[in-house]
């Protein structure tokens, strides 16, 4: 933040009484003389502040940099594992993806000719299984007819309902 930083520097005096009090040859020395300049400058007590200011960036710098440092390895070891789940998470929606497919191309209810196609075969074949039925008892000379009866009847029912079934889904078309 701007205010922050405003917040830490120091403002600029608008009167420097150390200068002010020099005399015209002490200001000319100053001028002229670099080192003379340098610990003049060092004396001055908003040169001090702004040292220490400087000191305390540097050392709060520091501090942050070693304990950033002292995190690496886990930060490190952090985004490993994440890479790692991202990996997994990655396997695993794909494997959703296609038992999902698989569940719907098993739960999507069956095209009507095909249901169709399929009712008539089962039919046919309930059909013959009553009559080679019928045929064996009749051969075997069959003597339990309520057995007979009960057997027949539920295969031709269950030929007559798959036929009617059929019918259905033909005239739905």
């Amino acid at each position: 933040d701007e205010e922050e930083l405003s917040s830490l520097i120091p403002r600029v005096p608008s009167n420097f009484p150390e200068i002010e009090e020099l005399s015209l040859s002490e200001l000319n020395d100053l001028v002229n003389n670099k080192a003379a300049l340098d610990k003049f400058i060092n004396k001055i007590s908003v040169v001090d502040a702004l040292k220490e200011l400087k000191e305390s960036i540097e050392m709060s710098n520091v501090d942050t940099a070693t304990a950033n440092l002292a995190l690496e390895e886990k930060v490190e070891s952090i985004c490993m594992e994440v890479e790692t789940l991202k990996q997994d998470l990655k396997s695993n929606v794909e494997k959703y993806r296609e038992l999902d497919a698989r569940r719907a191309a098993i739960t999507r209810p069956p095209e009507i000719h095909e249901a169709v196609r399929e009712l008539t075969s089962a039919k046919k074949k309930a059909l013959n299984e009553s009559d080679e039925f019928a045929d064996d008892w009749v051969e075997s000379g069959g003597s339990d007819v309520s057995a007979f009866v009960k057997k027949f009847m539920d295969t031709r029912v269950l030929h007559h309902t798959r036929a009617a079934k059929a019918e259905r889904l033909k005239m739905s078309v």
